[in-house]
């Protein structure tokens, strides 16, 4: 069914409309810019903000919405838009939990040492982006089959026995199921999946006037039982948004069917304001490849743009430009970062940070310039005191820099003076700074090179693709490099979603590096 969308934007409350449309949103056609304009048109009639609930899967997103509603919606304040959060967020305080009551690091840490097993996480853990657990480790390995049964609601035994990790025990994954149920029990304590599973099981909810699940692609089966026998029975209007083709975490138990059967009524935004029409064509070949989706007629930017092949990432000129370098799986992510180190490259690498201490690039800086006679703020000497080295100050000395005035800038004559800085200006700041050869000398490379080593924005990002969901750039970089795994999945739906995630990052040029190792998702010329 489709429908006139403009009456949703001016008038979302009208009870001639039908109560639940699905809204899809290609890559960059501005889905929560049009969330937000209906949430802006239910305030102009008259629903109060708190009547409002703006769920979204993961909590970037959330805030990301929250943000922007604030920015264009005038009179209305951060505490009235009470909602705009996960849905986990919501379970947490309609139940009235306390965050001492959620399970933490230090509780998982308990717990592996009960059954004998090595939990590598340190805080308090989340499914809402990537990974319950980091599947790498022997613990975390068995907590994330039994976290994903749970939120697929399926039977642990059965998933064991489809083959989800050979490398498990039956019956050391059976003990730890039962301790982690004895231990939450005799603790009082929730894990994430508990608070949906309660929020489920009392069955009430705040009532919403205008209810908008975003992201709605990747919710699991939990989540969506969550949604629709609790939330959408205590709505008035519902909204779900998002875009089955980016799908990407059906290892985590979500299927794409709930999204695309939502609703009955479905909306698709038409124009795309980031993909340029050769990338565009790009990802419609790859689009053309998946058997379960919706069929969505789309329009790129009116740029041309490009798609560019080449055999290794270092063939590509990165000297300007803004650039995202998107990996399947963070081990290609390392190698990447390795050889743009060795390149003299300066870069952002997602979940991790600079490749480089800020605050290492601060106390360089900061002794180039005492090293020209020039004054330096004395907030800059906070992390310079810290990285100098002991035969050029005294721990007395150390400590009178750090407490200088911060009010007030000061000279190499004055630090010299004030705290005893013995050092003269013609020694490097190899020399001056207790640093590591290897970060000296990958910082002597960046400098050769001529970056820009504390800009305010990172010029060129390091990501996965899942991590770089929602993100773009104008120029983007994919490696093709995957895994035995991935390539030789059942579910290569899936793997097509996650590519083609990857494809329509790019606003302007997409330049595609060809696999090099032994797995690659193959030659898409």
């Amino acid at each position: 069914m489709s429908i006139d969308f403009s009456k949703y934007k001016n008038d979302s409350t009208n009870p001639e409309l039908p109560k639940e449309v699905t809204i899809f949103g290609p890559p960059g056609t501005g889905k929560t810019t049009t969330l937000i304009k209906i949430v802006e048109g239910s305030l102009a009639h008259h629903i109060q903000p708190w009547k409002i609930g703006f769920m979204s899967f993961s909590r970037k997103a959330a805030t990301e919405a929250k943000t922007r509603a604030l920015k264009a919606i005038e009179g209305v304040d951060s505490k009235d838009l009470t909602y705009f959060r996960t849905l986990h967020s919501l379970a947490f305080s309609w139940l009235g939990l306390s965050t001492s009551e959620v399970m933490s690091g230090r509780d998982y840490n308990e717990l592996g040492k009960l059954v004998g097993l090595d939990f590598r996480t340190t805080q308090t853990l989340s499914m809402e982006e990537g990974p319950l657990f980091n599947v790498g480790a022997g613990g975390d390995k068995y907590m994330s089959l039994i976290q994903y049964a749970r939120v697929k609601q399926v039977n642990l035994e059965e998933e064991f026995h489809k083959g989800w990790d050979r490398s498990l025990n039956k019956q050391q994954l059976l003990i730890l199921d039962k301790a982690f149920k004895d231990y939450k029990r005799a603790k009082g304590k929730y894990d994430f999946i508990d608070m949906i599973e309660k929020f489920i099981f009392r069955g009430t909810s705040p009532e919403f006037d205008l209810l908008i699940i975003d992201e709605a692609q990747d919710l699991a089966p939990l989540q969506w039982k969550m949604v629709k026998e609790v939330l959408v029975p205590n709505s008035q209007k519902v909204f779900y948004a998002g875009d089955d083709d980016q799908a990407i975490y059906s290892w985590m138990g979500v299927e794409v069917d709930n999204f695309l059967n939502a609703s009955e009524t479905k909306v698709t935004l038409e124009q795309s304001y980031r993909v340029p029409e050769h990338p565009f064509v790009f990802a419609q070949g790859l689009t053309d490849q998946i058997t379960k989706r919706e069929n969505k007629s789309w329009n790129s930017t009116k740029e041309k743009g490009f798609v560019t092949w080449h055999n290794d990432i270092l063939d590509i000129d990165m000297t300007e430009g803004e650039w995202l370098i998107l990996t399947r799986t963070n081990y290609i992510a390392n190698k990447v970062c390795n050889k743009l180190r060795e390149e003299g490259y300066v870069f952002w690498r997602e979940g991790e940070g600079w490749s480089v201490s800020v605050n290492v690039l601060v106390a360089i800086e900061v002794w180039l310039k005492l090293q020209r006679g020039a004054a330096v703020p004395a907030d800059l000497l906070k992390p310079f005191s810290k990285l100098i080295d002991p035969k050029y100050i005294t721990k007395s000395g150390r400590k009178l820099m750090f407490s200088l005035s911060e009010d007030q800038e000061y000279t190499l004559t004055d630090l010299k003076r004030l705290c005893g800085f013995d050092v003269n200006n013609f020694v490097t700041w190899q020399n001056v700074l207790k640093i590591s050869e290897q970060v000296a000398a990958y910082i002597v490379s960046v400098r050769k090179r001529g970056e820009k080593i504390l800009s305010a924005d990172p010029r060129i990002r390091v990501s996965t693709i899942h991590r770089a969901k929602g993100g773009e750039a104008d120029n983007v970089a994919l490696l093709l490099d995957s895994t035995k795994a991935c390539v030789e999945s059942e579910d290569q739906d899936a793997e097509k979603r996650v590519w083609y995630v990857g494809v329509t990052r790019a606003k302007k040029e997409l330049h595609i590096v060809v696999g090099s190792g032994k797995h690659s998702f193959g030659d898409l010329r």
